[in-house]
């Protein structure tokens, strides 16, 4: 009896790779009923790697997916610290540098052109009394000449300063200097024909120098008040300025110093360490320029609050009451050469005497200009002094005592009206010095407070920068 021996089957007859490398058209001939036997080969397709699953897949951003990794947000703290702390140090260094740009035109040019505007108008005021007390004392000879020309020469140095000082642009003040300048030229001449009829004895020279006062008065006066006025203006604008604390210079390096601090934290949570010495270092810096822009901005803020305060105000004060009596002085004058027979002058005159005690008044009652408050209360005696030496003249006119009311307006001794106004006169100038030594000094301190900062913030601003490097290229290494 034979024995069959079974056919293999597809599954047995085939090796293990044959059966996995199977295509799918062999395994559906099989499937159709299609037989192998021992030792048949199945050719089959060697299978190949598709190349576009390759390609990655659309929408995908690798520097995003760097920017949201931890070096990559390292690296983007890194570069906005660097550029945050700079910026702060050029911006610090900017705006301090702009506030010392205006201290220093205050201190050598906008300060020292008020105060040439400012003997200008004295100048003038000073040769317009003296022109009349020449009249009294005895002419070209008398000490009225003597006074009449320094004072000449005084207002013409102070309107060759001004004039040099005035800038181009300036059309307001250069126009004020011209009519000043023209007017002078016909001042000059009255006082030249007065002086030239009273030299032939001629009484028409009393009108003449009563038409150059009042052109001086009306006219000239005003023209020099209102140029220093524009210039005393100018001073005190700057200080005001200057005063100011610099809002944006703190914003920004107060900004710095917190991303700072954040980013220190960041830094240590990231790194699990306590501290990163870079940043720490970048930190100290910034605050240490912090504390320095402020401490230079509070001194150097009261340093100009000073000079305006303490020095720009009573100066224009005292000025005015210096203007004031030398008006009142032209005025006591050329009524005594008009032997009282010109109302108006003696009408002016308590105008201009009243105001003088009004300014001297309110100055002593203020709290500012203490440095020139002896000074003051030695013009406040003379005066007092003064007004009783007029009350002398009026009495010895009222008599028809012209001599005596002469020698009492022009004499030499120390009771006379001469002594007493050249006293008041000496007094207020050394206020309106001791007030200007006093400005010039606060103006000096508020510069000063600053000169170094606006170098050293741009210093420490490249120095935090190079600290955050420094900081934060370490951790970054970490990651390679």
């Amino acid at each position: 009896m034979s024995v069959r021996r079974p056919l293999p089957s597809v599954h047995t007859g085939l090796s293990d790779a044959a059966r996995i490398g199977a295509q799918p058209e062999s395994r559906a001939a099989v499937q159709e009923g299609r037989m192998f036997h021992r030792g048949d080969h199945v050719v089959t397709e060697t299978p190949t790697l598709d190349e576009d699953l390759l390609v990655e897949p659309e929408g995908r951003r690798p520097w995003v997916e760097f920017l949201t990794s931890t070096p990559g947000r390292l690296t983007v703290l890194g570069v906005a610290l660097i550029a945050v702390v700079i910026a702060a140090g050029v911006l610090t260094s900017a705006a301090v540098g702009a506030r010392q740009q205006r201290v220093e035109v205050l201190r050598t040019h906008t300060e020292p052109l008020a105060n040439a505007a400012q003997a200008l108008y004295s100048s003038l005021s000073i040769a317009d009394a003296a022109a009349t007390t020449s009249f009294i004392s005895g002419g070209e000879s008398g000490t009225g000449a003597e006074q009449f020309t320094q004072a000449v020469g005084d207002a013409s140095n102070a309107l060759v300063t001004a004039t040099n000082g005035v800038s181009s642009q300036d059309a307001e003040s250069l126009a004020l200097l011209s009519d000043v300048v023209r007017n002078l030229a016909e001042y000059f001449n009255l006082v030249a024909t007065a002086q030239a009829n009273d030299r032939a004895g001629n009484p028409v020279g009393v009108a003449y120098l009563s038409d150059a006062s009042a052109l001086m008065q009306d006219t000239i006066l005003p023209l020099a008040e209102q140029l220093y006025v524009r210039q005393s203006d100018a001073v005190a604008e700057t200080q005001t300025h200057t005063a100011q604390l610099p809002a944006a210079a703190f914003t920004v390096t107060a900004a710095a110093l917190v991303a700072l601090v954040l980013a220190q934290l960041y830094v240590v949570r990231k790194s699990k360490r306590r501290f990163n010495p870079g940043l720490a270092v970048a930190t100290l810096l910034m605050a240490g320029l912090l504390i320095w822009l402020i401490a230079g901005s509070l001194v150097s803020t009261s340093a100009s609050e000073h000079a305006r305060t303490e020095g720009t105000q009573p100066i224009n004060t005292v000025a005015r009451a210096r203007i004031l009596a030398q008006q009142a002085r032209a005025d006591e004058t050329l009524a005594l050469l008009q032997r009282g027979a010109d109302t108006q002058s003696e009408i002016d005159y308590t105008r201009h005497s009243q105001a003088l005690s009004d300014e001297l008044t309110r100055q002593l009652d203020s709290s500012h200009g203490d440095v020139a408050a002896d000074d003051l209360r030695d013009a406040v005696a003379a005066r007092d002094g003064w007004l009783a030496a007029h009350r002398d003249i009026e009495i010895a006119l009222e008599r028809g005592d012209y001599p005596t009311a002469a020698a009492i307006a022009a004499g030499s001794g120390s009771g006379t009206s001469a002594a007493k106004f050249a006293a008041m006169d000496e007094a207020l100038q050394n206020a309106i010095d001791r007030l200007r030594d006093d400005e010039a000094s606060a103006v000096t301190d508020a510069y000063r407070s600053m000169s170094s900062l606006a170098v050293g913030s741009m210093i420490i601003g490249v120095s935090c920068g190079f600290a955050v490097g420094g900081g934060i290229w370490p951790r970054l290494n970490e990651y390679h």
